[in-house]
């Protein structure tokens, strides 16, 4: 029944791939075969647990319940596929290089405000670069034991709207703060080229060593990289981008977690790659 239902639905050019678990509806458990192309989705499949085509409306009310699942992660797929794990990389070389920056007496008057916003920045980076990296380890618990255990059970929606509030709350707490100091970066490194031949030689090879490392061509890069996402931690809400940092990362937790908790998808936009 699997070969000729998926044979009958599969087009030219396409490979199809049978999602490891069972979506549930009406008390019943269906499978989803997803068709790709170019490496897009070209269509989708939902099938009754005999591996039957299931009825356009069932298919419909499944391919919602994926949605939902997916819209928990969405950001954090998207984040991997673009920056592959350097954050934390960067995480760690900023550890190891940070420490110079809180030198009380190294900075002149005009400079210590900008150093002291880099350096808090950077320690926010840091911390919530730790969090996020617990938060994709439990997250990819989550996604094997639902593998494992063939289906997503109601215990399981929790989880993954849970994750995705703390993953996305300390995404966005990170991601502003990198924004707002990203002028600060190139300020630190056009003070330390302009006054290093003053400077001792321990403390300019340290400085130095952290102007590398934020340069654009490493650490600020992978900053860059990351502020580019932020229309999508913020896609679908109203935040007022003229408050200070930390009330605009309080904000952004209250709209996300309200619209995590209540998310309804929109089947528009699946509705024809929908083949039932």
């Amino acid at each position: 029944m699997e070969d000729k239902a998926v044979k009958q639905q599969k087009r030219l050019l396409e490979q199809e791939h049978l999602l490891p678990y069972t979506i549930e509806a009406h008390n019943q458990s269906f499978h989803v075969m997803i068709y790709t192309k170019l490496g897009k989705i070209s269509g989708i499949t939902v099938l009754n647990e005999d591996k039957s085509l299931a009825n356009r409306e069932t298919a419909e009310e499944v391919v919602l319940k994926l949605q939902r699942y997916n819209f928990y992660f969405e950001y954090l797929s998207k984040r991997s596929d673009v920056v592959k794990e350097r954050d934390s990389v960067v995480a760690e070389r900023i550890e190891q290089t940070q420490l110079i920056l809180n030198d009380g007496e190294l900075f002149d008057e005009n400079m210590q405000p900008i150093v002291d916003k880099l350096s808090l920045a950077l320690e926010v980076y840091k911390q919530q670069q730790h969090k996020m990296d617990i938060y994709q380890e439990d997250i990819s618990l989550l996604n094997e034991k639902i593998k494992e255990q063939g289906q997503i059970q109601p215990e399981d929606w929790k989880s993954a709207e849970d994750l995705s509030i703390l993953f996305m709350s300390a995404a966005y707490a990170q991601t502003i703060y990198l924004e707002a100091t990203r002028k600060n970066r190139q300020k630190l490194a056009k003070w330390v080229h302009e006054h290093q031949k003053q400077l001792p030689t321990e403390k300019r090879k340290a400085l130095l060593k952290l102007v590398s490392l934020l340069s654009d061509t490493s650490a600020g890069l992978i900053f860059d990289q990351i502020i580019s996402l932020l229309p999508l931690l913020e896609k679908g809400l109203l935040i007022d981008h003229d408050e200070d940092l930390p009330k605009r990362a309080q904000e952004f937790n209250k709209e996300y977690e309200a619209l995590c908790r209540f998310y309804k998808p929109k089947l528009e936009k699946m509705i024809k790659l929908i083949r039932n």
